[in-house]
């Protein structure tokens, strides 16, 4: 992972990259907390009139807020994450063919390494790698992280919630697996 991480060019973009993914991280639990408060302000009946619309307009405001910044900082991941993606694709398939050329003739003589097998390699499995790492690298981070900053809110507002959130991590990580596998 190590080698294929030093293809990233240009590197500033790949470290503003995963610090936006980072950013991007506290969008569900901030999500949450946001909706939550909003829902329970839209349920209270018994805060004066004047209290109830000045919550619901603040905690409207938030929400719209919260949307429009995640709205950006999920496009400029994407955008970052592709960008980088694609140049490491192009380095590496550059240097595979550069390597495929300078072969000895007899080399091309195994059936695994006929011109069709070699031209897919170049074409489909270099453009998985793309994928690979830079798409899921970014969605690993942010679940995880996604899940402590959960944690952390729910621990702040009831630590009991926070204990209970606690426990049910590793059945949450567990469902993530199965989810990635199927």
């Amino acid at each position: 992972m190590g080698r294929i991480m030093s293809y990233y060019y240009p590197k500033w973009m790949a470290v503003v990259a995963f610090i936006v993914s980072f950013i991007n991280a506290f969008s569900f639990p901030l999500y949450g907390l946001i909706y939550a408060k909003l829902l329970f302000v839209l349920m209270s009946f018994g805060l004066p009139k004047n209290n109830f619309y000045e919550e619901r307009d603040f905690w409207s405001g938030m929400f719209l807020i919260e949307v429009f910044i995640l709205g950006l900082v999920s496009f400029l991941q994407k955008y970052l994450f592709l960008y980088v993606g694609e140049n490491l694709t192009f380095d590496i398939r550059n240097e595979l063919f550069a390597s495929i050329v300078y072969k000895h003739l007899s080399w091309f003589d195994n059936k695994d390494r006929a011109p069709g097998i070699l031209s897919n390699v170049l074409s489909e499995d270099i453009g998985v790698l793309n994928g690979m790492t830079t798409e899921h690298i970014a969605i690993i981070m942010e679940a995880i992280l996604g899940l402590f900053i959960g944690v952390i809110i729910a621990m702040f507002y009831s630590w009991r919630m926070g204990l209970i959130t606690l426990a049910l991590v590793p059945f949450v990580a567990f469902g993530g697996i199965i989810g990635s596998r199927l």
